[in-house]
């Protein structure tokens, strides 16, 4: 089992840490809770989307202060509640498809909680189905007369960025991202060959507890999946890197296919960045798995990253400014590819930036959600997606 990182964190963090990483891992004891405040400790766990993970591991502590033990118990409630109500959309939702013969798979959310030691430590808020591209139109179909309605109705806009994603509410409340490619932004399928029909074809039930089943991608097919996910948001929250760590282990007995697959999608590079961070964070069994899996990193990228770790420290606190959020999201198959994005997405951060600050409502994702009734630009939409053109 590998040594734990030397990195000194910051007592909130390490406390952050400690609560995700392995039990069995070896390293320094616990950080005491005598100089950390309730209030950002819930924040900073927050931003990681790892509270109600923190909460189980602070509440059976013998030095939790005794006030603290409500507010952490009904954050682990509050995520029971939403886990059984995406069950209980999924479960409906699912059916519909099924009974209209689309091919479905469930990723992220409760398949990545399947992952986790107890499913209600990993915090999450939606759905997030994927239907092969052929099938998307009957899918959404299907899915509104099951009562779902549209969140995303932008509908010139989506015919504009053509992205592989329609963000739907379902009957119960539950959001839901409804997608047809692993890559969601129309430049990111010109630069990576993700197969979703081939992973769609091979996916396998997850038991989700209490009997219930439901189809995922496969082992491999699920770090790809949850690793490309966590290199687009910049790999910058705890919870995806134990999503990572916990995909990676369960591929035991196939873990060396993930290098191979990754690099036939042209994902090698994202992928084995985010896998290297999990490693690097976690430690234990995850900082085995590097090896194991066949990923190659890029070795300029893999060093300014764990540079930027050990120099300012993971996982972040709130307003901590060094995140290094575009070395993982600009990474490309190629050198000059992963240079001509980080600038192209430097100037384009900048540029939604001044957009926001000017209070613009066409700035970044909202500007999806705007009400822009337009049937012919929705059939626009949904015709593109049926032609297979990138």
């Amino acid at each position: 089992m590998g040594a734990r990182p030397t990195t000194v964190r910051r007592p909130l963090a390490q406390i952050l840490l400690d609560s995700v990483a392995p039990e069995d891992r070896p390293g320094p004891p616990p950080a005491p809770l005598d100089d950390v405040r309730l209030e950002l400790l819930a924040d900073a766990a927050q931003d990681h989307r790892v509270l109600p993970a923190v909460a189980k591991h602070v509440a059976a502590r013998p030095d939790c202060p005794e006030p603290w033990r409500g507010p952490l118990r009904r954050a682990r409630d509050e995520q029971v509640v939403r886990h059984l109500s995406a069950l209980a959309e999924l479960a409906a939702l699912g059916a519909a498809l099924d009974r209209a013969g689309v091919p479905w798979a469930v990723a992220k959310g409760p398949a990545a909680a399947a992952l986790w030691p107890a499913p209600d430590m990993r915090e999450y808020y939606d759905l997030d189905m994927y239907v092969p591209r052929e099938a998307f139109r009957a899918a959404v179909e299907t899915l509104e007369d099951a009562g779902c309605t549209g969140v995303d109705r932008n509908w010139p806009l989506m015919v504009r960025e053509r992205r592989a994603e329609y963000a739907m509410r379902g009957p119960l409340g539950v959001h839901l991202d409804l997608h047809w490619d692993i890559a969601v932004p129309h430049g990111l399928r010109r630069r990576f060959r993700t197969d979703p029909g081939a992973m769609i074809g091979r996916r396998r039930p997850v038991d989700l507890g209490g009997g219930r089943h439901v189809p995922t991608f496969d082992a491999v097919d699920s770090v790809l999946v949850l690793a490309f996910h966590a290199a687009q948001a910049g790999a910058g929250r705890l919870l995806w890197l134990v999503d990572v760590a916990g995909a990676v282990a369960a591929c035991d007995g196939v873990r060396r296919e993930v290098g191979g697959r990754a690099r036939e999608m042209r994902l090698e590079a994202p992928v084995a960045l985010v896998v290297d961070r999990a490693a690097r964070v976690l430690g234990g069994p995850a900082r085995e798995a590097l090896h194991d899996t066949g990923l190659r990193p890029p070795r300029v990228l893999r060093g300014a990253a764990a540079a930027l770790d050990r120099r300012h420290g993971f996982p972040d606190l709130p307003g901590d400014r060094h995140r290094g959020g575009r070395l993982y999201a600009g990474a490309r198959p190629g050198a000059w590819g992963t240079a001509t994005t980080l600038v192209a997405d430097a100037v384009r951060d900048r540029r939604i930036e001044r957009a926001l600050r000017s209070g613009r409502p066409d700035a970044g994702e909202k500007a999806l959600r705007l009400d822009v009734p337009d049937a012919r630009a929705r059939e626009d939409y949904l015709r593109f997606v049926d032609s297979g053109a990138g």
